[in-house]
């Protein structure tokens, strides 16, 4: 588990750099909750966490986790890794809207999305296995 979160910690460093990166790329997702992904503090902001209504994209659970106003992390966790290959797409298409400045995307068996927003915000959507996950960043 905690080695995990040091690589989540280390690809959210990397977000806040508003740069596209690939530094998420073996994740050991054995967590026992979906809350076990969420760090407890970034940049001496705690974590607040609460169910995420916004964007349930019909996920078993889904958490959104925020750090002040510098990261947000949504977590979605899924009946089948098909489902949540299915809802990446939905959350992919949602960002495409978006016109991001720059992207970059890998589909594999675990599928990765880089974005920065024209405001500047810098995300990352990817999945592992039934997981789900996005991070938005700001500089």
């Amino acid at each position: 588990m905690r080695h995990f979160a040091v690589l989540l910690l280390i690809a959210i460093l990397a977000l806040t750099a508003c740069k596209p990166s690939s530094v998420l790329t073996e994740i050991d997702a054995s967590f026992k909750s979906l809350e076990d992904v969420f760090i407890a503090e970034f940049r001496n902001e705690n974590r607040q966490i609460e169910k995420n209504t916004d964007l349930s994209l019909e996920a078993s659970e889904a958490l959104t986790g925020r750090y002040g106003t510098t990261l947000t992390l949504d977590v979605w966790e899924f009946k089948s890794e098909t489902d949540c290959h299915t809802a990446y797409g939905t959350l992919t298409a949602i960002e495409r809207q978006n016109q991001p400045r720059e992207y970059n995307q890998t589909r594999a068996a675990e599928s990765r999305y880089q974005f920065v927003r024209q405001t500047g915000i810098a995300g990352e959507i990817f999945t592992i296995k039934k997981i789900l996950f996005r991070i938005l960043a700001t500089d």
